[in-house]
């Protein structure tokens, strides 16, 4: 009997704070719930004539979690790997038995068999079992990219929320992390994301020429693991906190930074160059997702410090 897992959603709005808390089990399970609750509020105000209704975000960017589901996408991307070797060597040795045993037949003195055809029987059951594992692991691996575009659309549309980006700086950040319509072993999500996010960080994220004057490897191959890739990404948030700017010159590479909104800390660069350093996301955002829509009305950071303290509860 097969058994399905199902994740529940939850929206619980808090009226006299004007906001609005996702909740679920899943990281994934929250994009479409968001994107939907941003549409209708927008569709509301917009039927109101509202001209300074906006939708922030004043939590901390999942990376926690988003990078547990990179990391499963990445193993599963390496088992791929390794059925594939397993494969072509079980497929070399039944040709080869297979060969020799074709031989002993055609040959017109009888010779015993030395146990070849037990050989070749078990070599056929080792070929069948590791190809059903594989395409198991196919399955897996596909769900598993799914999930990562969903999280990756989420994360994405906070980045948004938070940074309060245009739309064609939105445009760039869906190019960067989003490159791949699905993934194959020859070119995969995690070094392409890697590339182009490292790309921004030398171009328009840049701090100094030094770094602008550095020259990207031009052939993507798969990583050994996902430890580059997560500090580029955790190393891409934190240079959008402390003032950078999206953009495809690298014009806006000096700015000044700007003011940061509650609950957002700015990461030290100096840890983030000497190892890997995730951004706190087990408070506010550990599984649930925070949206604030505003009408021009401040003073909302002491809000979210009680909403937090009230989820820590």
């Amino acid at each position: 009997m097969c058994q399905k897992t199902v994740f529940i959603s939850s929206v619980f709005v808090l009226a006299l704070k004007e906001r609005y808390r996702i909740q679920s089990d899943q990281l994934e399970d929250l994009w479409l719930v968001t994107k939907e609750l941003i549409h209708r509020l927008q569709e509301h105000f917009k039927k109101q004539n509202c001209k300074d209704f906006a939708c922030t975000f004043s939590g901390s960017i999942p990376l926690q979690e988003y990078f547990e589901l990179i990391d499963r996408h990445f193993e599963l991307r390496l088992n791929a790997e390794k059925y594939q070797e397993l494969l072509s060597e079980r497929a070399v040795q039944f040709r080869a038995i297979e060969r020799r045993l074709l031989t002993r037949f055609k040959d017109k003195t009888p010779a015993p068999l030395q146990h070849l055809d037990t050989l070749l029987e078990g070599t056929f059951r080792e070929v069948i079992a590791l190809a059903d594992a594989a395409e198991e692991n196919q399955a897996n691996m596909f769900q598993a990219f799914a999930k990562l575009k969903s999280a990756t659309h989420l994360v994405i549309m906070l980045i948004s929320l938070w940074q309060k980006l245009s739309t064609d700086q939105v445009a760039i950040l869906e190019a960067t992390f989003l490159p791949l319509a699905e993934d194959t072993q020859e070119l995969g999500w995690e070094e392409t994301v890697d590339a182009a996010v490292s790309y921004l960080l030398r171009t328009c994220l840049s701090k100094s020429s030094k770094e602008q004057a550095l020259t990207l490897s031009s052939q993507l191959s798969m990583p050994k693991d996902t430890s580059r890739l997560k500090k580029n990404i955790t190393l891409f948030c934190d240079r959008l906190a402390k003032g950078g700017r999206l953009s495809l010159s690298t014009d806006s590479a000096t700015q000044p930074a700007a003011a940061m909104p509650g609950g957002c800390a700015t990461i030290p660069e100096s840890d983030l160059e000497e190892r890997t350093f995730i951004p706190g996301s087990t408070a506010v955002f550990a599984s649930h997702g925070q949206t604030t829509n505003q009408k021009s009305k401040p003073g909302l950071s002491e809000d979210a410090e009680e909403e937090t303290k009230s989820h820590e509860l």
